[in-house]
């Protein structure tokens, strides 16, 4: 098996902070003695951070997160993948040079300016005609608006009452997710992207919501009052208590797909019942399409992931666009159309799940200030 560079100098940083687990020791080792230039490149990072700034860097790195920074600084400064070795050591070298220059220096623009940066998107909630609330910025804080009666923790919204005319928005940005707990006690969890409006209290014969985005719900049993979700499109779901997920970023294209219970999607012209382990889809022009559904690939944004097969690259491009809160340009739009199995895992960074793509999906990409360019 072929390793990248960027792999190997991680296990380097490993070894040289005597963190390095026995098995990844041994690989390492393997690649020294088998490989002439990884060889090289391991006598050189020794050499560097012997001597110089190198050393002094080392001498500072007290914590794991500081040798945990390092080695994420090092990945950064060589963005483009390395499958074979021949010819890198000096490129090696110098990512480590830049790597240290890195971690000592302020960091400035070119042109000796400071450098802008955007300011952190928030989660948004607003009551009617109220003023907007950032919801992600509060602890655990009670939230008066008007008649309603609210409670936020900065991951949960519990609606506690309120006049039943009053109805909220709630926007969740790019890189975020954020679950709210509807007055009936009904759970909505909203993924990247997404807009839902209800209401902040349920009234009358029927419990009814919007959502534009995707969100997983797990509808609270009230066999006296149906509850329904308004779609793109003029679709809606019908339930009486269930679980199912939301997926309608692409307006043209809403999908729900059913994990518990029975629902109905509906649609002017046309009402199909659902059964669990089934999704329907709805496409524009086109009647409802109902197939089972792979459990892990639809609700694994749920855990942090998104489990790609098969997938084109332009799809995934738009998931990374929502998790990441990234743009990206297609340079050449046959690269799109190129499929990639895989996983991209919310905790990490966004440069690992690159790295996987471009080994295997026979995708280049690079950056272009804070633009992702794929090629």
């Amino acid at each position: 098996m072929n390793h990248t560079a960027e792999e190997i100098k991680s296990l380097m940083i490993d070894k040289l902070d005597n963190h390095i687990d026995p098995e990844d020791e041994l690989l390492l080792q393997r690649l020294i003695t088998e490989q002439e230039d990884v060889q090289l490149m391991w006598e050189e990072m020794q050499q560097l951070f012997s001597v110089g700034k190198g050393k002094e860097l080392m001498e500072k790195l007290d914590t794991g997160e500081e040798w945990e920074n390092l080695n994420r600084a090092l990945k950064k400064a060589a963005r483009k993948r390395v499958i074979r070795y021949t010819g890198i050591a000096a490129g090696i070298a110098a990512a480590v040079i830049a790597a240290v220059a890195y971690l000592r220096l302020p960091q400035a623009s070119p042109a000796g300016k400071m450098v802008a940066t955007a300011p952190p998107k928030a989660i948004l909630l607003k009551i009617d005609n109220g003023k907007e609330i950032d919801l992600s910025a509060g602890g655990n804080e009670a939230i008066v608006a008007g008649d309603a009666r609210l409670q936020n923790n900065g991951k949960t919204l519990t609606l506690q009452g309120g006049a039943s005319n009053q109805w909220s928005t709630i926007s969740v940005p790019s890189g975020m997710d954020y679950q709210v707990k509807l007055s009936d006690s009904s759970i909505l969890w909203l993924n990247a992207a997404t807009t839902a409006h209800f209401p902040v209290n349920f009234s009358g014969n029927i419990r009814e919501i919007e959502v534009r985005g995707e969100a997983y719900l797990q509808v609270a049993k009230d066999a006296s009052r149906p509850f329904i979700v308004h779609l793109p499109g003029g679709a809606a779901i019908e339930v009486l208590g269930t679980s199912f997920n939301i997926n309608s970023y692409d307006p043209a294209i809403v999908k729900v797909a059913l994990v518990e219970g029975n629902v109905n999607m509906r649609t002017s012209a046309q009402t199909v019942g659902l059964k669990p382990g089934y999704q329907a889809s709805l496409s524009a022009g086109s009647p409802i399409q109902v197939a089972p559904f792979d459990h892990r690939q639809v609700l694994s944004w749920m855990k942090g992931q998104y489990i790609f097969s098969n997938t084109p690259v332009g799809e995934i491009a738009l998931t990374l666009q929502r998790w990441y809160d990234v743009e990206i340009v297609m340079d050449n739009q046959d690269v799109g159309k190129k499929c990639f199995t895989g996983v991209i895992n919310k905790q990490k960074e966004l440069q690992d799940f690159l790295e996987n793509l471009t080994s295997t999906a026979e995708v280049s990409y690079y950056f272009k200030g804070n633009v992702l360019h794929f090629k």
